[in-house]
């Protein structure tokens, strides 16, 4: 897992923030299209390796919660403040997993909405070339 400051990094390297739009002729515009495509390859394989940090993290948690299960023969013998104690136990690593991965769902809801700005932009773009072309 790389983590979500890493995919923070990875973002700002990539400098898609400040990137401009030029249609200002044909040529410009294809470029740019060539650009967003670059972005929108980069992104797709970020928010698949967000997805799997995701699903790894619920699975690392799984089997934390998995060994605070007891056996059928000392459930039986369990009495109720213990019963307690671990429902509290489960509630607490519930917490820390749900932190953990809300920080990467940040980061995949950003890359959702750059990927949703590079389609828009495409549209744009598209619709500008036709209009010069005819």
């Amino acid at each position: 897992m790389l983590g979500p400051k890493f995919y923070q990094q990875q973002l700002d390297e990539l400098g898609i923030d400040g990137m401009e739009i030029d249609v200002s002729t044909i040529n410009k515009a294809m470029q740019t299209l060539n650009d967003l495509e670059e972005y929108e390859d980069i992104l797709k394989k970020m928010r698949h390796n967000i997805r799997v940090d995701i699903r790894n993290i619920r699975k690392e948690y799984l089997l934390i919660l998995k060994e605070l299960n007891p056996s059928p023969e000392d459930k039986k013998k369990e009495s109720a403040r213990k019963v307690q104690k671990r429902i509290k136990k489960k509630k607490g690593i519930l917490k820390k997993r749900d932190a953990k991965i809300k920080s990467y769902e940040i980061m995949e809801n950003m890359v959702d909405n750059y990927l949703t700005q590079i389609d828009d932009a495409r549209i744009y773009i598209r619709n500008s070339i036709e209009t010069r072309v005819g």
